[in-house]
């Protein structure tokens, strides 16, 4: 958005530059020449026609202010810092502080639409609790809760149960973790999936104990025997094949074996003919409806000569250069089929604290949510429900999309689409639910139709999805111009989250990849909520009046030259020296303004209590081309006021250029200040001191220059201070500029108040927020003009630009797109916001 207003900016000046020199040479040829002081040469140089036009171009050049990058890039710094500082998204758990590796986007956390977010790790604390197992048809675990305390399964260690023994040898044998053996003797293991480290100390408490893996060779400790295995491949996890297998040698028979374990719907498909795997698929049925994580695990023999011709296509694949994963996973499919099933895991990740309260408030927000997960269906959407991201019937209700082949795939998402074109005006929560398989058809194919989609629900939940999947899911609604972020915590999610417009990684047990790729680093799930709704819409509310304010101070004093110029003859004369310009950009001006990091127009906790109120920073409000117009008249109206007092105060005076321009100068300085004080909303002793000791250093600045005979401004500002018109006309400028401004905020507080003037009313009144008697009905008096925000679309909206005007009394010029539910009356249901013509501006990739 500031990028455009430059390049209006540049445009304005540069009609201006043309426009004056024009008229400027005019007025050198017809009237210049008569006047004998002016002594122009009757016959110039042929480039005397670009010295007018150029001189207005030096006057002109501060319309853009150089000083807005400097100071943006240094309170956007500081906001950084207020994230790293703030203790109440410090994580004592993990003793993780947030922290902002990105400086620029700050703002943009006051605008986000939609949070696509994983699951594992993220909205689940990743600490994997072994709890049921089914082998070879028998439950374990079903009736405790705790497969590790099943009298029945600790008896079938005890007897040595084949199934139940091979089915511990999976586990123990087929992962990469590290045994770690302590100077007591106790045995620790070191994991790279939190799966795998609960799967391998599971098997621990089961009497079958990983003691030792060097190199090739590991060994296990059964109910005090030793056991030893040779690893010869490993058949390495993608997201993919979404399965893993190893290749062991087992040292007392000299068999080999192939150990696998994965998803449901990787393995099964590879049992042996004739073998029945529906006692497998209800266990995964049944324990996925409990929401816990599911693995199935499966072993076949290998034949000497079968693995030996295997194992050379396997080393020819792992060494070659070109689509290595791609020669890889076909070789690896060669030999993981006809597997004998053997049984069902199901891990318990238990969600973590804060989750659902935080979902809940991020939704009265107005934020969408879209849950990309590779876990199974049913595990995920029981995950949904206890998190409050989807509500349980009759409330809410889930649309599936499903099916195997292309016709499939489109009846059913056509079927879905249609569904939410008719409940579009239905209060019912509706979200629709994929897999990865249909998933990658519909991207594929229908990616228009699924924008659409897309568009129409504010809550997806996506299973079985790939690193990829999740990437193009975070493009497609960028390519929507929605405000995407993107939360994760592990290695698979990197791709999701530098996709994202706003990436946050969580420093969680899978490592630091994600938070080192991020934006922006927190440790837990629930300090989203404060990361967004304090720290990114403070930043958006500051940002938005440093960089109007810029330009304002800027356009001020240029609008004083070009005033000044029809008095001087249109020649380009400025009333100003070099030293007072420059001063005034970098001293007077810049450092009361960036007191704007410390300012807040509400407290944290009453913008916590109210989420809906960030509703104004998703759909622009204050920073567009209608609330810059406001700024531009602002200056424009000021620069009138100081120029003509001024001009007119002095014109009986006797007075030196110098002098004028000294008090146009000063009458600017005071302006600045009380613009600055009524724009704030909140004061400390730092804004004080900036605001209010800016006048002492502009006098004192002035006062040093005064003494320098060679300065061009010699005993001028004590002339000036010795004269009761000076003072005057100060009072006069401040009162004729501030007035017409004051009468319009109060007028505008008083009687067409937005919410958020009505909350800032209860803070004052020091009551609670919603005690206010007249406060529902206020609100009720603006749902006319906010519901315009959820049925009238820009068609050409960018990323950048989503107005809205400052005032509430006001017609909205463009609007934000969704809409979630809220406690105000003025906010609109969520479904309103739909439009079943689909015109917004999607661009198909």
């Amino acid at each position: 958005m500031i990028d455009k207003l430059t390049g209006a900016i540049f445009l304005f000046q540069v009609v201006v530059v043309i426009v004056l020199g024009f008229a400027g040479n005019i007025w050198k040829d017809t009237e210049a020449r008569k006047q004998w002081y002016v002594k122009y040469p009757e016959d110039g140089p042929w480039y005397e026609l670009l010295v007018i036009p150029l001189r207005f171009e030096l006057l002109c050049s501060i319309m853009i202010p150089i000083s807005i990058k400097v100071s943006l890039d240094l309170v956007k710094g500081i906001y950084a810092k207020f994230i790293d500082w703030d203790e109440e998204m410090y994580d004592h758990d993990t003793r993780t502080p947030s922290h902002a590796a990105n400086t620029a986007i700050s703002e943009d956390l006051g605008q986000v639409e939609y949070i696509l977010t994983d699951k594992t790790g993220t909205l689940t604390e990743n600490k994997m609790i072994f709890r049921r197992c089914c082998i070879n048809g028998v439950f374990y675990g079903n009736e405790s809760g705790d497969a590790l305390k099943d009298v029945e399964l600790l008896n079938a260690v005890a007897d040595n149960v084949a199934d139940v023994i091979r089915f511990l040898t999976i586990m123990t044998v087929c992962n990469t973790v590290i045994p770690i053996r302590s100077k007591s003797g106790t045995i620790s293991y070191k994991a790279q999936s939190q799966d795998e480290d609960a799967l391998v100390n599971a098997a621990a408490r089961l009497h079958m104990v990983l003691i030792s893996k060097n190199g090739s060779s590991l060994e296990i400790n059964l109910n005090g025997s030793l056991i030893q295995y040779e690893i010869l491949d490993i058949l390495e996890f993608t997201s993919d094949r979404k399965r893993m297998s190893v290749v062991v040698k087992d040292c007392q028979d000299g068999k080999i074996l192939l150990l696998s374990k994965g998803a449901d719907e990787a393995i099964l498909p590879c049992a042996y003919a004739g073998q029945q795997i529906r006692p497998f698929v209800d266990a995964v049925e049944q324990y996925a409806q409990l929401g816990l994580r599911t693995l199935c695990l499966g072993w076949r023999e290998l034949k000497d000569d079968e693995y030996n011709e295997w194992s050379y296509a396997f080393k020819q694949a792992r060494s070659t250069l070109v689509d290595r994963e791609w020669k890889l996973a076909e070789v690896c499919q060669i030999l993981e089929h006809d597997l004998e099933i053997v049984g069902v895991t199901a891990i318990e990740d238990r969600l973590q604290d804060g989750v659902p309260e935080t979902i809940e408030t991020l939704r009265q927000a107005g934020i969408n949510f879209w849950m990309l997960t590779g876990d199974k269906q049913n595990t995920a959407i029981q995950i949904a429900l206890l998190c409050n991201f989807i509500s349980s019937e009759p409330k809410g209700q889930l649309l599936f999309i499903n099916g195997k082949t292309e016709d499939e795939v489109l009846r059913s998402l056509e079927r879905v689409l249609l569904t939410m074109r008719i409940t579009s005006s239905d209060p019912k929560d509706l979200a629709f639910v994929v897999d990865g398989w249909a998933l990658e058809i519909i991207l594929k194919q229908y990616r228009a139709v699924f924008t659409e989609l897309a568009i129409l629900s504010r809550t997806a939940i996506c299973c079985r999805v790939t690193p990829s999947q999740k990437a193009q899911l975070v493009e497609l609604l960028k390519s929507c111009d929605y405000r995407t972020l993107a939360i994760g915590d592990g290695g698979n999610d990197v791709r999701m989250i530098q996709q994202a417009d706003i990436g946050v990684g969580i420093s969680g047990r899978e490592g630091l990849q994600a938070a080192r790729a991020a934006d922006y680093s927190i440790g837990k799930f629930r300090f989203l909520k404060r990361l967004i709704l304090v720290h990114g819409r403070y930043s958006y509310n500051r940002t938005a009046f440093l960089s109007q304010y810029s330009f304002y101070k800027s356009l001020l004093i240029c609008f004083i030259q070009i005033f000044f110029s029809f008095f001087s003859g249109v020649s380009g004369t400025s009333l100003f020296n070099s030293i007072s310009l420059m001063a005034y950009n970098v001293f007077y001006t810049s450092i009361p303004v960036l007191t704007v990091v410390l300012d807040k127009d509400l407290s944290e906790k009453t913008v916590m209590q109210n989420p809906q109120i960030l509703l104004y920073c998703q759909a622009g409000r204050l920073l567009n081309p209608s609330t810059f117009a406001g700024w531009f008249g602002r200056s424009l109206y000021h620069a009138l006021v100081v120029f003509l007092i001024t001009v007119h105060a002095y014109a009986d005076e006797k007075s030196e250029m110098e002098e004028l321009s000294m008090v146009a100068l000063s009458g600017c300085i005071w302006l600045q200040a009380f613009v600055v004080t009524i724009e704030m909303n909140s004061f400390t002793i730092l804004q004080h001191l900036a605001i209010w000791g800016n006048f002492a250093a502009f006098y004192f600045i002035n006062s040093v220059v005064s003494t320098i005979p060679s300065a061009g401004m010699y005993t001028i500002m004590f002339r000036l201070c010795r004269q009761p018109s000076y003072w005057i006309t100060v009072v006069l400028i401040v009162a004729v500029g501030m007035g017409p401004v004051l009468a319009l905020k109060y007028f505008r507080y008083t009687y067409r108040s937005s919410a958020i003037n009505i909350l800032q009313q209860a803070e004052r009144s020091h009551g609670p927020i919603f005690s206010m008697g007249g406060l529902e009905s206020q609100l009720k008096s603006l749902e006319k003009d906010v519901a315009s925000l959820s049925t009238s679309q820009s068609k050409f909206r960018n990323s950048v630009y989503e107005p809205l005007l400052s005032s509430a009394s006001d017609p909205p010029t463009s609007t934000r797109r969704s809409i979630g539910p809220a406690t105000f009356d003025f906010l609109q249901p969520a479904q309103s916001r739909l439009s079943s013509s689909y015109s917004r501006n999607c661009k198909d990739n």
